[in-house]
């Protein structure tokens, strides 16, 4: 598909809603983007619930000062501009309730983050005001987060995420212990059409183990399960498998 050809242009980018999406999740996913550049992580808007630590003032003192070094004091005023061990840590010391968030590779400036903003208040995607946003995301805690990114690794890692956290439901085991399934599996199913529908009436256990039903066909009309992928919970792994 057109989506995945990698001869598409910079402008290129892939969108993605996952519900539901912890802020683990998140940082799990966004390391994706961070694998092959030295980018920044800009959060241009967030809300906040409570504080995680006792020595939240803190925590904001030194994420601020990471952003001067990053961005200078010049552009630093109202920004949250963090690298990838300061954006763990804010993870770690906030509970956030929505976040507004893009990484981009290289330094930035005011001009930069403006742009970026007027995108978002007038509903357009910031991917749009900067090719040299690896990814960008809007994620709320109590309902569907929507990731962009031009990195098909971190898309593919999200809809992993998605299918291990469907899995643990099922299994009525906590977020997080059931592993993603490994990323070769998941791109295949990209592959086929860039459409991943999972159904409740599609999930059996048999012997233990887990058999996801996966319809991949850009018929939505018809939904037919064409592929499947089973989790063993002995073992922790993952198999893919074609629909009978």
């Amino acid at each position: 598909m057109e989506a995945l050809d990698p001869g598409v242009g910079l402008s290129a980018y892939h969108r993605l809603t996952v519900a539901p999406f912890r802020l683990s999740d998140l940082v799990s996913v966004w390391h994706f983007a961070s694998r092959w550049n030295q980018g920044v992580n800009i959060i241009l808007d967030c809300e906040v619930s409570h504080a995680k630590v006792e020595d939240a003032m803190s925590v904001l003192r030194t994420l601020h000062h990471r952003t001067v070094d990053l961005v200078g004091t010049d552009n630093a005023n109202g920004l949250l501009v963090l690298d990838d061990d300061a954006l763990a840590l804010y993870a770690a010391s906030f509970e956030v309730e929505q976040l507004q968030m893009v990484r981009v590779d290289g330094p930035i400036d005011r001009g930069d983050v403006l742009a970026m903003l007027g995108k978002s208040t007038s509903g357009e995607s910031v991917m749009d005001a900067e090719l040299r946003a690896s990814a960008s995301i809007e994620f709320r805690r109590d309902g569907p987060s929507i990731l962009e990114s031009r990195c098909i690794d971190m898309v593919a890692a999200a809809v992993g995420t998605g299918l291990a956290c469907y899995v643990s439901e099922v299994l009525g085991t906590p977020r997080g212990d059931v592993p993603r399934p490994p990323l070769s599996e998941v791109m295949q199913l990209l592959g086929r059409s860039g459409s991943v529908l999972v159904r409740p009436e599609d999930v059996r256990s048999d012997s233990g183990v887990i058999d996801v039903g996966i319809c991949t066909g850009a018929d939505r009309e018809e939904m037919m399960v064409d592929t499947s992928l089973s989790f063993s919970p002995p073992d922790g792994t993952w198999r893919s498998g074609e629909a009978a």
